[in-house]
């Protein structure tokens, strides 16, 4: 049975929760409660380069393809980068905020930023044809799977040498 595997890069997760409630807090108290932004500074540098946001995404499959699902709502077609390599699929891009000029942010939940899923991909899956398509806030990749070989008997006369 095929396995779609997350790819995990590095640690990230373990600091990301902490920031964010950091910069909650902060936003909180007006900036006031921890100044210097101790946590960000001292984070290694490795971790303050990884995406912003992570997707939900769901993975079937039927016996032809693969199909990942993955939730981009606000993230047009065009900030979507699909990459095939060393048989790990990796969606990317950047989800933008639009800030427009005058207006004061009272509630703001949703994320913004860029955002990376790496996905380990079974070895029947044929990357040479793989989809994609967006519709509705939800990117939909079609990964075709390639059809079992069939063995073939051959029988092999023996000659005297």
């Amino acid at each position: 049975m095929p396995y779609f595997i997350p790819v995990r890069k590095n640690m990230r997760d373990n600091y990301q929760g902490v920031s964010r409630l950091h910069d909650d807090i902060d936003r909180l108290f007006g900036g006031n409660m921890f100044p210097g932004h101790w946590m960000r500074q001292n984070m290694p540098e490795r971790v303050a380069e990884q995406p912003d946001i992570t997707p939900m995404l769901d993975v079937t499959a039927n016996e032809e393809a693969y199909f990942v699902h993955i939730e981009l709502p606000g993230v047009s077609p065009e900030d979507v980068n699909i990459k095939v390599a060393d048989n790990v699929l990796t969606i990317s891009g950047e989800k933008k905020n639009e800030v427009r000029e005058g207006v004061r942010v009272f509630v703001q939940e949703r994320g913004y930023g860029t955002f990376s899923r790496a996905l380990s991909l079974p070895e029947d899956a044929d990357a040479e044809r793989i989809r994609a398509f967006a519709k509705d806030g939800v990117l939909m990749v079609e990964i075709p799977r390639r059809k079992p070989e069939e063995v073939r008997t051959r029988t092999i006369e023996v000659q005297r040498g």
